[in-house]
């Protein structure tokens, strides 16, 4: 089948993306992704396509995505099952699902927008947000706002400010937590089988101990550090008190969230 002007665009941007040739990138169309490329330009699908160009993966029992040896590959997702390794590309349909499909024979224009995504994903959105739209709407006149009414727009900018708030304040949450070191993976097999063995490595429980003792001391100094912050501020309002509780949590969130990691499960099933 004659691939359409509309498919060639797009495999021709996949290709920059990816740095790879058209030919290669046109596969994509071309696989068992067919489908979802026609619902897309149908209208009939989801008004939005993911493209990713990275090598396979597993999930193990543990939840723990693991990488599979081979060749780079297309996945073609809606976003919500694939797992991005790298950056992919996507696109976007302009018109309301079910509304009307896109002019395939269009090689380009405003029906179907795109961009570069990478799986730093709060790091990308903060930097589109803040340095990209956020000026933008700042600087917009009397005169862009057309139609819109007086409220509607102070509610709109109120919203957009919030959002673009948080997007910084859950960045800084991922730059500013503490790490829990991963134990040596070379006592893998020894740690999935320590309630079968009789006599367990030695050195393997007093490595798991010592990260365990680490851990403990990160995780004290990191909220004895938030507590002496608040205390040197002796002029703190009620802002600030709230911000100490934000951060607080945050810091409490992340932690939690390393400690139900398999990582961390593994190093307390040996000790216990």
């Amino acid at each position: 089948m004659a691939m359409s002007a509309r498919a060639k665009w797009m495999a021709s941007v996949i290709a920059d993306v990816f740095k790879i040739g058209e030919y290669d990138a046109q596969e994509v169309f071309r696989s068992g992704s067919q489908p979802q490329f026609e619902e897309f330009f149908k209208g009939t699908g989801p008004a939005r396509i993911f493209v990713y160009y990275q090598t396979p993966y597993k999930v193990t029992e543990a939840g723990e995505i693991v990488d599979v040896a081979g060749h780079k590959e297309f996945f073609v997702t809606d976003g919500e099952k694939v797992k991005l390794k790298g950056k992919g590309v996507y696109f976007v349909r302009t018109a309301p699902p079910g509304t009307k499909g896109i002019n395939v024979g269009s090689a380009n224009d405003n029906e179907v927008l795109f961009g570069e995504i990478s799986e730093h994903t709060v790091t990308s959105l903060n930097t589109i947000i803040n340095q990209v739209y956020k000026p933008l709407v700042d600087r917009l006149e009397v005169q862009d706002w057309g139609v819109c009414e007086e409220e509607q727009k102070k509610e709109f900018t109120s919203v957009f400010d919030k959002f673009a708030n948080e997007l910084k304040e859950a960045l800084k949450s991922l730059q500013t937590n503490i790490t829990l070191e991963p134990y040596d993976r070379r006592w893998e097999n020894e740690a999935r089988n320590i309630h079968n063995t009789r006599v367990p490595d030695t050195q393997m429980i007093a490595e798991f101990e010592r990260i365990f003792n680490d851990w403990s001391e990160q995780i004290q100094e990191a909220l004895e550090g938030a507590d002496a912050e608040r205390k040197d501020e002796k002029d703190a309002g009620p802002r600030q008190e709230l911000d100490y509780w934000k951060q607080r949590m945050r810091k409490l969130t992340g932690i939690s969230e390393q400690l139900r990691s398999k990582n961390c499960r593994t190093v307390y099933d040996v000790l216990t």
